[in-house]
């Protein structure tokens, strides 16, 4: 696995991450202990950061986590989330990490969210007197997460305006091999001002992979699947801190984590 800087938290990040809302209903219906092998394995690959949120995989992501993180010796670096439709004042938000911190059973969130802003008004709304964001600045300041972060569907400039807001310490973004393009902006923003970036729906939502044939130009070689080439197309950017695909079962993880093996 390689570790990358993550932006000025002062922490180096695997580059390939770990999503957590992929987990299949017919699984963790039944039992959460055999996805919580698969984050398992992760750890064992070498996956340090993992992203989860309230309401992943019909509400279990997060209590997935927490039988993963119950028993490990050391945690890994662990982001959540809160959105508007979650949370609407200071203290619904202050609520909401405490309640995902009893879910997942840990003493702190390493990364937390404003979640899925939308467009600049939502981040407005977020960040107003007494609403989510001072929420979770108070969580922040008693210690129960350590980053306060944002991930965004915005468009690269106004993503840039985030940024230059200095309100959070690292980006979420939907950026891949289809969309790239559209985001560009902030992603070079955000490295120029130190800001950490992860790139979430990495496989287009799985339409990389589905159409494989289109994308075989991001292949390096025969022996490289379209999964991997795809997730090595960013990571290999030096604006990307870490790209977070959503396996859901270790066949899947393991050739998401071999992607960093063949970045040149």
């Amino acid at each position: 696995m390689i570790y990358t800087p993550f932006g000025n938290t002062g922490k180096s990040i695997s580059q390939i991450a770990f999503g957590g809302m992929r987990f299949q209903p017919e699984v963790y219906k039944k039992s959460l202990d055999p996805c919580a092998d698969i984050i398992h394995r992760a750890t064992e690959l070498g996956v340090n950061y993992f992203d989860t949120a309230p309401g992943y995989c019909d509400d279990y992501s997060e209590k997935i986590f927490g039988r993963a993180f119950s028993q490990m010796k050391e945690l890994p670096y662990v982001s959540t989330k809160c959105g508007l439709w979650n949370a609407k004042t200071a203290d619904e938000a202050y609520a909401r990490v405490c309640k995902s911190l009893e879910t997942m059973q840990i003493p702190k969130i390493t990364f937390y969210n404003l979640w899925c802003i939308k467009h600049p008004e939502e981040y407005q709304e977020m960040i107003r007197p007494g609403g989510i964001y001072d929420g979770i600045l108070r969580a922040k300041n008693e210690g129960l997460i350590e980053h306060i972060c944002c991930s965004s569907h915005m468009d690269g400039l106004n993503i840039v305006d985030v940024i230059q807001d200095g309100k959070v310490e690292a980006v979420t973004l939907n950026y891949n091999a289809l969309n790239f393009a559209f985001r560009r902006a902030a992603a070079v923003a955000c490295h120029e001002a130190n800001i950490g970036v992860v790139v979430m729906n990495p496989l287009g939502g799985g339409s990389i992979p589905k159409h494989a044939d289109k994308f075989d130009f991001l292949r390096q070689d025969e022996q490289e699947t379209i999964v991997q080439a795809a997730l090595r197309f960013l990571i290999g950017q030096k604006e990307i801190s870490a790209a977070l695909p959503g396996p859901s079962n270790i066949k899947e993880l393991e050739e998401c984590v071999s992607a960093a093996d063949n970045v040149r």
